[in-house]
């Protein structure tokens, strides 16, 4: 075997790539991960430069951690995280509405749930937003919460991944970044699995015996590559597959595209929050926003404005000073002007401009129906994928990507050509 060639080239460090790289070291298999980017993460990133404190561009929770395999590595490494629950309130334009009224649009919104998982369990591969009532007093707002956190607006995403959405409810953010828990991770590995940074793949030939990766760097060869990247540079013109990917693949990655969530955080001289325990607040008035701000995370004097959708596209490919006096100027009307004089620092995200990702996670268009699935099949023995977007009941979320990246190096291995 010569320098070139590997068992296993995995394509991508974010949470699947980094956990390939694990499963790898622990069977024994000589495995190298090329990532494009200058550093490890993918679509974790916690940022130590813009703010007093920890601050994740991309994703930030311990989703569904009762059952995460990320929250005890998480605590073996000493990660702080936060137990409390998700705590909201909502702003009419005008004032802060009551608890009872808030706790109104909770029932609402928690029945409208209830529909898209009864549409999904039926079969019925529709869009969710056919599933809000739209004589609801709250069908505006439960829009404008949803398309942040799904990344996309309902017309756009089916009710199967409502409905197969395996979250446990038990959301816990990382205080200590989560981009920095899984950089932590591939710190771990980085003596048995070489990670090499800024290495963008340009193509992948796996029409011949084995696999050949071409990179700046040269050809690297393989038995096998695991191909973690999003789904937007997959159906980019960026990677070029020899032979190209079937019809069925190409079809399930075009079912499967970035939706699109976005941050602005500022950070204040004082504390403007104090005595406010963390929480979203959601704004309710006819031209509002799809996005919410979480304010006082950690009971620090920060608050980060999530936008979500095609807003946050939008405002992403304005550049950060368009997102900047965006975010500023709903920070003003929930909080009064006299906020913004006490701005310390402020930073805007660009996953949607940023070439290697572009955008957050995938959402399943109606009619995609099990586009997950076929997104994961191997090709040929050769060529597998793994990542967030593969996963069947946990995507969008690390945990999902991680435990996408384990599984097909399982897969992997059991392969006749792999036998040790």
């Amino acid at each position: 075997m010569t320098e070139s060639e590997y068992d296993l080239i995995i394509l991508g460090a974010g949470a699947a790539g980094i956990a390939a790289a694990h499963a790898a070291r622990d069977a024994g298999i000589r495995a190298i991960v090329l990532e494009a980017q200058d550093r490890v993460g993918g679509r974790a990133f916690t940022d130590f430069e813009s703010f007093s404190e920890p601050f994740d561009h991309g994703c930030q929770w311990l989703h569904s951690a009762d059952v995460s395999p990320l929250t005890p590595m998480a605590e073996r490494l000493g990660f702080r995280y936060r137990r409390d629950p998700i705590r909201f309130r909502i702003h009419d334009g005008h004032w802060w509405l009551n608890d009872q009224i808030v706790g109104d649009y909770h029932a609402m919104s928690e029945a409208t749930y209830g529909r898209m998982h009864e549409a999904g369990d039926a079969g019925q591969d529709v869009a969710a937003a056919t599933c809000i009532d739209p004589a609801s007093r709250w069908a505006r707002l439960f829009r404008q919460g949803f398309t942040p956190y799904i990344s996309t607006e309902p017309e756009n995403v089916s009710v199967f991944d409502i409905s197969r959405d395996g979250n446990t409810g038990v959301n816990w953010p990382v205080s200590s970044g989560m981009g920095a828990l899984i950089a932590a991770l591939a710190n771990e590995v980085e003596r048995a699995v070489e990670i090499r940074l800024s290495c963008p793949v340009k193509s992948i030939d796996w029409g011949s015996d084995g696999v050949m990766v071409g990179t700046l760097d040269g050809m690297l060869f393989a038995k096998a590559c695991l191909v973690t990247v999003s789904t937007a540079v997959l159906s980019s013109e960026r990677l070029r597959f020899f032979p190209l990917l079937p019809d069925w693949k190409q079809e399930a990655i075009a079912q499967l595209p970035l939706g699109h969530a976005e941050k602005v955080g500022f950070e204040f001289s004082s504390d403007p929050f104090a005595g406010l325990d963390m929480h979203f607040a959601l704004m309710d008035w006819p031209d509002a926003p799809t996005a919410a701000f979480n304010v006082h995370p950690f009971d620090w004097p920060m608050a980060t404005l999530y936008s979500g959708g095609a807003l946050a596209r939008d405002l992403a490919l304005a550049g950060p000073e368009a997102m900047i006096d965006h975010a500023r100027g709903l920070l003003g009307r929930l909080f009064g002007a006299a906020i913004l004089k006490d701005i310390a620092r402020v930073q805007a995200t660009g996953w949607a401009t940023n070439p290697y990702i572009g955008g957050a996670y995938s959402v399943l268009r109606p009619g995609g129906g099990e586009a997950r699935a076929a997104l994961a099949q191997p090709l040929d023995d050769k060529l597998f994928f793994a990542g967030e977007a593969t996963s069947p009941d946990a995507f969008a979320t690390a945990h999902g990507a991680w435990q996408s990246g384990i599984a097909a190096v399982k897969r992997i291995l059991a392969l006749p050509h792999f036998a040790r």
